[in-house]
């Protein structure tokens, strides 16, 4: 269904519905409250002796009070071990289903790298075709997509049914965006496997790290760089709005209503909240956009397709720049208590910013980012959040920020595709309803984390905000 969240990570190899998590939450809550209930039983037991009771003149009355009681404390003691047995079984399943997804994961993984490496190695002839074709063809078509949902595309095509309802569907698919996330995690291997290496050279390289996603991205970068295409630029500060009061966000709904979305008439990328309170360091909110325009050349949007691609491979990226200088206007220091936010290639920005260790970041939020591959410190408070039919997002590859509270949601399950959207599971307003939801959870993961969020920016003397416009210097 449309409104079922799948939560994981944050520490734990759980994988549960936020409703099975409730629910185990309620069980545990209803434990406690029978115990407190024969707490009371007992010390009324123990103050109304029978004694007492025949001082009353009702004898029998008194026997029969303390045969209840008795049965009372008993049943209610038992009801209460069953709740917190049930609530621990609940649990204990959502970790052995994680447990054998992660293994499973793993392993497919493996037998996918290794059988990549075979492929291109025994067929170097059709494998050197598709890759000088397109190496990174996954990723370059899950951005190529997304141009249209986020970026600033053609009018004439955006007007146009370029793409067919079937074709939709296919792509809005959960199974095919997960088989397209391991496509992603094997384009290298298949590369390897076509260049002559052998596969069990291949594998070992793979285990190591030292091939992935981003010698994908960074091979794509410099044969672009070769063509004249996906050269990084400076960039220049354009426009700044005046800062103006604000309170912080105390929903998740209302954070993902904060990342901006650049348009003609407001075309700032960053938005950065600035909280004070006198004796503390001042406290930053980051809010990063989505790409706005998917040139590969002669932009001058630094949130652009030039920025995708070097965001892929680890590069210094023109959305990473303009965040970055944003932040020095703002104030912010490497001192400065910091949680970035960001939505599609503002995500993969605000997972790099945070990997770098360049800034004292306290928490890092994401929607519909592709940033499985990116490396987000172990110690860094992190919700991630991500639809099973979104294709943007399966072009990071699979999820390996295992210490992450990942909140998955099927998008359009159970609901018809609109028209003329293509992969409409990546637009901000879906993730606005996903936040909407997650919101409405009993989970105490998903409580804990929405909680660990709005205190951040809570008890603030003054908070103001800025938006930021950032534009690339052209050669």
């Amino acid at each position: 269904m449309s409104d079922e969240l799948i939560i994981s990570g944050g520490g734990s190899h759980a994988v549960a519905t936020d409703e099975m998590l409730s629910n185990a939450a309620n069980l545990l809550r209803a434990a406690d409250m029978t115990r407190d209930i024969v707490g009371a039983i007992e010390m009324v037991d123990a103050r109304l002796t029978i004694g007492q009771l025949e001082s009353l003149g009702i004898p029998t009355a008194a026997a029969l009070a303390e045969t209840d009681l008795d049965y009372a404390h008993f049943a209610l003691s038992q009801l209460a071990s069953r709740a917190e047995l049930m609530s621990g079984l609940v649990r204990f399943a959502a970790q052995a289903y994680g447990l054998g997804e992660a293994i499973s994961e793993s392993l497919i993984r493996r037998v996918a790298a290794d059988a990549a490496a075979v492929i291109g190695f025994f067929f170097p002839a059709w494998a050197a075709t598709v890759v000088l074709t397109s190496p990174l063809l996954p990723i370059l078509a899950s951005i190529g997509v997304a141009a249209f949902v986020l970026g600033r595309a053609d009018p004439q095509l955006s007007d146009q049914k370029w793409m067919s309802t079937q074709l939709n569907e296919l792509i809005s698919d959960p199974a095919f965006v997960r088989a397209l996330r391991y496509g992603v995690m094997t384009v290298d291997e298949f590369a390897a496997g076509a260049a002559g290496f052998p596969p069990s050279l291949v594998s070992a390289l793979s285990t190591a790290g030292v091939i992935g996603l981003a010698s994908s991205a960074g091979f794509i970068q410099r044969a672009g760089g070769v063509a004249g295409v996906l050269k990084e630029t400076p960039v220049a500060l354009k426009r700044t709005t005046q800062p103006e009061p604000v309170t912080a966000a105390e929903s998740v709904e209302e954070r993902v209503k904060r990342i901006p979305q650049p348009a003609d008439e407001r075309p700032e990328q960053v938005r950065i909240e600035k909280y004070e309170t006198l004796g503390e360091p001042h406290r930053f909110e980051v809010y990063i956009a989505g790409t706005v325009d998917f040139a590969i050349s002669g932009s001058t949007e630094p949130v652009d397709g030039t920025s995708n691609l070097s965001l892929a491979a680890g590069q210094q990226s023109g959305s990473i720049a303009a965040v970055a200088a944003a932040m020095r206007e703002a104030g912010i220091t490497s001192e400065s208590p910091v949680t970035f936010n960001g939505h599609s290639q503002g995500a993969a920005t605000a997972a790099r910013l945070a990997e770098s260790g360049e800034y004292n970041t306290t928490g890092v939020f994401t929607v519909g980012g592709n940033i499985g591959q990116i490396d987000i410190p172990d110690d860094v408070p992190t919700v991630i959040v991500e639809h099973t039919d979104d294709l943007v997002v399966a072009a990071g590859g699979l999820q390996d920020n295992r210490h992450a509270l990942t909140v998955e949601r099927h998008a359009f399950g159970g609901r018809t595709l609109p028209e003329g959207v293509p992969v409409p599971a990546h637009q901000l307003s879906e993730y606005r309803e996903t936040a909407r939801l997650m919101d409405q959870s009993d989970s105490r993961e998903l409580q804990s984390a929405a909680h660990r969020m709005a205190v951040f920016g809570r008890g603030a003397t003054t908070a103001t905000v800025t938006s930021y416009y950032y534009e690339r210097v052209q050669p």
